[in-house]
This record gives C-alpha cells, structure tokens and sequence, in this order.
C-alpha cells in the first residue's frame, strides 16, 4: 500500500514539473512579445523616422536640382551619401539595408530602384524630384531566441516628392506701364480657357476714361471687329489712376457699366473645344463702337503687381545662359552653323547662324544619344528662327524641346539692312523697333481710322526690302498725334512660326527635368533671351495659313524698360492702338484689319495649350488664336508656381 501511495505522488509530482515546464514556455513567449515586440516596435519607429528625414532631406536636394526645378546637380553618389548620413544618425541599426527610388512631382516612381552601392548612374534621372526610401531594420531578440529566432526584421518607407498646384492660367502680361496689354484685333477667334493677368498700372496711355466711379485704363481689349472670348478671371493691379480704381476694359464699353466684379453670377462655363459660343462665358458688355464681341467670366482688380517669374529665385535657369550644359549625354556635337532650309532633322544644340525650315523636319530630343530617351532637347538659336514649311502636308514636329532664341531674325521688313543681288544681310546688332513695313498705299479699317480708312504707312523706306515697303504711322500715347520721329522699321522677330496653308508645326515642351511642368505636364517649350529684345510671330507674316499647335510654356519678356523711358507709341490709327515694341511682345496673325489696300491678311490656327508669359500679346488677322491655359503658378510671385 505505501509503495502504491509514493508512485502516485511520484507521478503527481512529474506532471506539476511539466506543467511548470509549459507554463515557463507560455511566460518566456509572452515575455518575448511583450519585451521583443516593444523593442521591436523602437526599432520600427527609429527606422521610420530615419527613412522620413532621409526622403526628405533626398527631396531637398533635388528641388533645387537641374533635373527638378534649379540649377544644381547633385549626383547619385550625393543623393545616396545624403540618405545614408540621415539612416545613420536616426537609425545605426538599419545600416545599409535600404532601397530608394525617385519620384515625379505626381509622387509616382521614376527610374529603377538604387541601394546604397549603386554609383553606376552618374546622376538621377530627368523629373526626379523626390524620393522614396525603404528600409529592412534588423537586431537581436532578449527571448526569442529561446525559440530559434535569432534575428528580427521590421519594415520602414518613407516618401517626399516636391509638389505644386495651381490655377489655369493662359496669359501673363508683364508690361507694368502700357495700355493694350492684351489686344484681340482683326476678324478672327481670340479665346483663352483659363485666367489673364494683366500687369499694367497704365500710367503710358491716352485712351482713359470715367465711368461709374472707375477709371477704365484700356489695359485688355478688342478692336477692328475681332471677338475676344476668355473663359477664367481678368486679374488686373489694384490701383488707381485720377484718384479713381482701375477698371481694364476700353471706355466704349462703359454703356454696359461695370460687370463682372467678384464671383459671376451664374457658374464658369466650360470652354467648349473648336467653338467659342457653343457656350459662352458669363458676361458680355456691348461696346458702342465697332463690330467688336467681348465675352469673360469675371475681373478682379484688387492683385499687385508681379516681377518676372522666370527671374525670381526658385526659377529655371535660362537654357541660352553659357554655364548651363545643353549637351545629350553622349553627343558629340552641340555647335552647328549653316543649316540648308529643307533639312529633315534638327539635333539638340546651339546654331550659331539663322535657321529657316521650309519643309518637314523634327526637332529630336536626346533619345538618340546614349539611350537617354527622358532627357530633354535643349535647343539655341542665335541669330533667329523662322518655321517657314511651303508645302501642304509639310509636318514640323518635335517633342520633349526646349527652343531658345536671342537675336531677331535677318529678314527684310522684320531688321533693318540691305538687298544686294536678291540677297538680304543685316549688320550686326540690327534690330527693328517693333512696327511692321508694310505696301504703301495701305489702309487702316474704318473703326482704327476716324471713322473712315486712313493712310497707314508713311514715306520712310524699310531697308532691305523689295518690292519697296514703307514704315507704319507711328502716334503717341500722350497725346494723341502722329510722331513724325518714328515710324515702322520691322517686326524684330527671332522666333516665327508660320507657313501654308495645309503645313502644321507641333512643338511639345518636356515633362521631365528643369523645364517640365507640373505633375507630368509639359513645360517650357519657346525662352526668348530676356537680356536681348526680340518678339516672336505666330503666323504673322503676310498670307500665313499654317495650323500651329504649341504645347507647354511660351516665354518673352524681353521688353527692357517698363518705367518712364519705356516707348509710348502705336500704330493702326487712332482707334487701333497697337502699341509696337523691340522685345516682349507675342504677335499672332496678321492684317489689322484693312482689306484690299493691303497685303494677304493671315489665316490658319494658333493653339498655345499652356501659358504664355511675355509683355505684351496682339492677335490680328484672320487666324483663329485659342489659350488652353494650364494650372502653373509663377515662382516668387504670390501664389502661383510655373515649373514644379
């Protein structure tokens, strides 16, 4: 009986060892989590914190980086040196298990993924303007190891991508003195989807007058019997002019009285493509004199004015500049000379002589170079470029560009020079003042007259042209009398695009790098050298047909002065007033108005699907101009942005 009795407590007490062997089991597994879990769970936090500084202190790098938005070049070793220095001091633990890649300004991955080993990529792609990095933590465990586990892994990422948004914007008129600011003219369609700002205090003018309790400064209009559509808000300076409040619209429009101020009253309609009064915008004052249709939204006269966006800090450098590299990596050749008219293909470079393309070509970006097809081509056209195709069918494209200009063009009746055999040259430096040359003989229309067609040209020669063409009447602003000191002495355009009737020219600017535009959208596309006055043409020679397509960002403000000394005269008439200026100033179309008195008015299409930015924007003839603004805000000033 008592052996019986010690092999039941034998038994009893083996099976309290096993249950205490389990219960230590279960203590040791919860201890591991509770204790391993939360340090786990530091170490997770360490590597988190440490992949979010070091996306964004990658991010900082690259905002104001050449393949972003500034002028630096940061490359990949930089870009990894800066992650790992970050990892390092928020987290020794993760050492270098971590992976990146870089990110658009939409925060969508761009490239392949890089470690902290990988220089083999001299720097980071185009668009790059930020980064995403993930990390893969590892350490020891106090009990888990217990169990076998002798290392623990957790998981960070961390993403910063340099964004900006903005308003629909289609026109950015810089002139801070001048009237005319935006003028519609000729028989044509003048519609701009998107907002207009006008930078003009008018303090040049001779057109003001008072109504309502507004001084009505001219500073946007349309004349002739042009029609003039904008689908988005007129913003003009809150100022004043005879102690009076601006107000931007022509005086013959005062009958309607002032309309349009804060939020129309009915919703923005939507630009209806290819047919303006499919459904027009909110407001429409009748103008008492002329056949002239004015449509808009809405006008707020209540911003200040805005320097030049594209020379405030945070801005792209300008692609003409002598240190910035517009080189394809892996060219060979970035300079070219002459180049015949009727070549096929243009590489990215600098031509140091003028250009005139008269058949089909394509300006290529780099994807023929190294394989580097995201890199834009960047393009410098010295002394002029003319987009001149002669052939119905003739097709001038190119996609991913960035064309600047400098001088004007050498052609009669756009500079000054001389004929010899048929042969035009200009000397050096020689630049028209703004003004056409025109037939003598020609005519303005009744409404730019005094009620009836006047003389447009005056006895002054043009030089250089044949048969012989006469400088345009040139009027003051103040007051109102024709100039016998000036007249037309040529357009001084470096940059037109025109051509036949039938020919199409499409020029797309690049969504990646220091040009692109915001959130994959195309960006620069045409820089006018700001240090040298110039104006560029679309469709602004006589019997130009061409339909021109340009899509991104159109620049010239190259106008010099805009205080006092800054020029004060027009032409067209007395009730035309187109201000002529040697720089800024965008012309599309061509024929102000008159009829058989005068050269082959334009026709065609002008489509700019992005935002002009230049001093001055003029429309005549009869071409069909559309702005499909897009939402760029101007850096440095206030709450716009241009380049991401």
């Amino acid at each position: 009986m008592t052996r019986i009795v010690r092999a039941r407590e034998e038994s009893e007490s083996g099976v309290i060892l096993i249950i205490f062997a389990a219960a230590m089991v279960v203590l040791l597994g919860m201890m591991a989590i509770a204790i391993d879990g939360s340090y786990g769970f530091v170490q997770n936090r360490r590597a988190q914190n440490a992949t979010d500084f070091a996306a964004f202190a990658a991010a900082q790098e690259l905002n104001n980086s050449t393949y972003c938005n500034g002028a630096a070049t940061p490359s990949m070793q930089d870009i990894t040196q800066v992650i790992q220095h970050i990892i390092n001091d928020n987290d020794a633990g993760v050492g270098t298990a971590w992976t990146a890649q870089f990110l658009n300004t939409n925060g969508h991955a761009i490239g392949s993924t890089f470690t902290p080993q990988d220089y083999a990529t001299e720097q980071p792609p185009p668009g790059a303007c930020g980064v995403s990095v993930s990390a893969a933590p590892t350490w020891k465990p106090f009990f888990a190891g217990i169990f076998g586990i002798h290392q623990l892994q957790g998981y960070a990422t961390g993403s910063v991508a340099n964004t900006a948004k903005g308003t629909p914007i289609g026109i950015v008129a810089l002139n801070q003195v001048g009237p005319h600011e935006i003028l519609g003219g000729g028989n044509g369609s003048f519609v701009v989807s998107g907002d207009i700002f006008l930078n003009t205090d008018v303090t040049n003018q001779p057109w003001t007058g008072s109504s309502g309790g507004y001084e009505w400064d001219d500073a946007i209009d349309a004349k002739t019997s042009s029609n003039l559509f904008v689908y988005g808000t007129i913003h003009t300076i809150d100022g004043t002019y005879n102690n009076k409040p601006l107000w931007p619209l022509d005086t013959c429009f005062e009958g309607a009285g002032i309309l349009g101020q804060g939020n129309p009253s009915s919703p923005t309609p939507a630009y209806q493509i290819g047919d303006p009064a499919a459904q027009k915008p909110a407001v429409h004052p009748a103008c008492t004199e002329g056949a002239v249709t004015l449509y808009y939204d809405n006008i707020d006269n209540s911003v200040a004015q805005i320097t030049d966006p594209l020379a405030t800090v945070g801005a792209p450098a300008s692609p003409l500049a002598d240190n910035t590299n517009i080189a394809c990596p892996g060219m060979s050749t970035r300079v070219y000379g002459a180049i015949p008219p009727t070549t096929s293909v243009l590489r990215p470079g600098e031509y140091t002589s003028p250009v005139e393309l008269t058949g089909s070509v394509n300006f290529d970006d780099c994807s023929g170079y190294s394989g580097e097809a995201a890199y834009p081509g960047i393009y410098r056209f010295d002394d002029g470029l003319w987009i001149n195709p002669q052939s119905a069918g003739d097709t001038v494209t190119g996609s991913n560009v960035v064309i600047g200009t400098q001088a004007p063009y050498p052609m009669a009746g756009n500079v000054p020079g001389t004929l010899t055999n048929g042969v035009f040259s200009a000397p050096p430096g020689a630049a028209g003042n703004g003004a056409p040359c025109l037939p003598a003989g020609t005519l303005t229309s009744a409404a730019s007259g005094r009620g009836t067609p006047e003389p447009e040209t005056t006895s002054s020669q043009c030089a250089g042209t044949s048969p012989a063409t006469y400088g345009v009447v040139a009027y003051h602003d103040k007051p109102i009398a024709v100039d016998n000191s000036m007249s037309g002495t040529g357009n001084n355009f470096s940059l037109i695009v025109g051509g036949v009737s039938g020919a199409t020219v499409s020029l797309t600017g690049p969504t990646t790098g220091a040009y692109g535009g915001i959130g994959d959208t195309p960006g620069m596309v045409f820089y006018q050298d700001p240090q040298t006055q110039a104006n560029y043409g679309f469709d602004a020679e006589a019997g130009d047909a061409a339909a021109i397509t340009v899509t991104g960002v159109v620049y010239n403000a190259s106008l010099s002065s805009y205080g006092a000394a800054a020029p004060q005269d027009y032409w067209d008439g007395i009730g035309g007033g187109i201000p002529f200026y040697a720089g800024g100033t965008l012309q599309t179309g061509y024929g102000a108005g008159w009829g058989a008195t005068g050269p082959p008015a334009s026709a065609g299409s002008v489509t700019i699907n992005g935002t002009s930015i230049v001093d001055d924007f003029n429309t005549d003839g009869a071409t069909t101009i559309t702005i499909l603004g897009q939402p760029y805000t101007l850096p440095g000033g206030s709450q716009l942005s241009l380049i991401g």
